[in-house]
């Protein structure tokens, strides 16, 4: 039984879940005290230690299945080819370095459909297949947004100890530890900005942007939010909530403009108007979520941005037709914004939407 065991947690493993070695261990363990008549026993004590997430779900039901009960094996998925590292960093107007592998790795090896789903072009996802797009693009930025910082404080609720202030307490009692003082991550305020186009023409990607833009806002206190289309809509605090899917349908109840025509430059001269308000900001970063499609006077569009670029530290746009690769920033919308970037970015997967999530997560 446990040469089938770690036969099945190897084919798991070429399909890309987290089975590793440990996992396989401990499934032995299990049996061996559950007890292998029970063919349901077997299922759900081989599902908690082989699955990590519930879009994984599927893929094991099916290997176990084929494994278990039918006896003919599933066909081995092809490989995947890595994930293409972009060559130029922030502020050369391309593609953002991350520095690191793909965001889909996460060490568990293989393809899954996990992976085939966020690489998917969001325009061809079925509405049978975007809830699991959701739940995974949710799950990996939930672990992007929730990366600790460097520096710490002390915090009663901290999941690491101070060794330095507890030895340094326990001069008092003679060297005696009385006391075990935590720590937890600090988080260090950034200023981001995030300016998502609401029209028609991006119906299909800005509900993946409002996803992103969420969990950053939700982390981090100096982000703020703003929705565009004849005008601008504020949704930062709509995008506080707690429960992304109620957080994203309070934002369409806010905007009465949502999927309408585009009008940047004037969007843009409201932006420059509530960041005048708000007084200076050091650091600041701006990213547009946008098509480019205008409507308006060019030569307001142009004002307003070097008006921006004047105030930002960097300005990132994304734009998700720039995920095609005969795409040319042609329309007079994107032409003129362009000579101010900083980065322009495709941004028409869930997984290009993660990795510009992670470059920001390293801007300071």
């Amino acid at each position: 039984m446990a040469g089938h065991v770690l036969a099945f947690a190897r084919l798991c493993k070429r399909s890309g879940l987290p089975a590793h070695p440990a996992a396989a261990v401990d499934a032995c363990r299990a049996l061996s005290l559950l007890g292998v008549g029970d063919p349901r026993t077997v299922y759900w004590a081989l599902r908690g230690l082989l699955v990590s997430s519930p879009d994984q779900i599927p893929v094991f039901d099916r290997l176990f299945h084929a494994y278990w009960e039918s006896g003919s094996l599933p066909e081995e998925p092809p490989p995947q080819p890595p994930c293409e590292r972009p060559s130029a960093r922030p502020g050369q107007g391309s593609a953002g370095d991350e520095g690191e592998s793909s965001l889909l790795s996460d060490a568990e090896g293989g393809a899954s459909d996990r992976e085939v789903l966020l690489r998917k072009d969001l325009r061809h996802v079925t509405p049978e297949e975007e809830p699991r797009v959701r739940a995974a693009f949710l799950a990996l930025l939930h672990k992007l947004a929730s990366r600790p910082g460097r520096r710490h404080r002390p915090s009663y609720r901290g999941r690491s100890i101070e060794f330095r202030r507890v030895f340094r307490q326990s001069l008092r009692y003679g060297g005696e530890i009385v006391r075990l003082t935590r720590q937890e991550p600090r988080l260090r305020k950034r200023n981001l900005v995030l300016l998502g186009d609401v029209s028609g023409s991006m119906d299909v990607y800005n509900r993946f942007f409002l996803l992103m833009a969420h969990g950053l806002a939700r982390r981090d206190r100096g982000v703020r939010v703003f929705g565009f289309s004849t005008r601008l809509f504020d949704l930062t605090d709509a995008l506080r909530d707690r429960d992304a899917t109620r957080a994203v349908a309070r934002v369409g109840e806010q905007t009465r403009g949502w999927s309408g025509g585009t009008l940047i430059g004037r969007s843009l001269a409201e932006l420059n108007r509530a960041l005048d308000a708000a007084g200076p900001r050091r650091g600041l970063v701006v990213v547009v979520f946008s098509d480019g499609w205008d409507r308006g006077d060019p030569d307001l569009l142009t004002r307003e941005m070097g008006r921006l670029r004047a105030r930002a530290w960097r300005i990132l746009w994304l734009n998700p037709l720039k995920g095609d690769p005969d795409y040319q920033p042609l329309c007079r919308g994107m032409a003129a914004a362009l000579p101010f970037l900083d980065g322009f970015y495709p941004a028409h997967t869930a997984e290009s939407l993660l990795r510009v999530a992670q470059q920001l997560q390293r801007l300071r």
